[in-house]
């Protein structure tokens, strides 16, 4: 919620067009998510010996993704570093994928979505310190303090 917040008000456009639109809170959540996504970083085992990118990978082996990267892959998001609440929603990683899919996924979504709408009816709200802390975690990316005025 964090990031999402601050991705909006670096965004002045996309603020006002979620005010606009307050409907497109689900698809603007999506891409908040991709666009700056929480977990960042995970790791697997591999199971079985197979070929990941013209590279062959043992069984027993870690395996290591970055989440964050694949949700900015122009493979995968045409202009992956632009923030587009309008954008279809593609691959995103944010959660996972398959059987490691996040279980609180849906609440995650549904709590984002609270918190945009909320942000929608706060028409003066704007960012006070255009640098907030981030907490010290290499794994997961989140905002720890977020000044703003109302």
């Amino acid at each position: 919620m964090g990031n999402g917040a601050l991705a909006l008000l670096r965004h002045p456009a996309q603020l006002a067009f979620l005010r606009s639109n307050p409907d497109q809170a689900p698809a603007a959540t999506e891409e908040l998510l991709r666009y700056d996504s929480p977990v960042q970083f995970v790791s697997r085992v591999a199971v079985a010996d197979t070929e990941v990118a013209g590279h062959t990978v043992l069984a027993g082996e870690i395996v290591s993704m970055v989440l964050g990267a694949a949700n900015r892959d122009p493979n995968a998001f045409p202009d992956p570093d632009r923030l587009d609440l309008t954008r279809q929603s593609g691959r995103l990683v944010s959660f996972g994928q398959g059987i490691h899919f996040c279980l609180g996924a849906p609440l995650a979504r549904l709590e984002g979505q609270l918190a945009l709408a909320g942000l929608a009816v706060l028409p003066d709200l704007t960012l006070v310190d255009s640098r907030p802390s981030y907490r010290d975690h290499f794994i997961l990316r989140g905002v720890s303090t977020l000044r703003v005025s109302a």
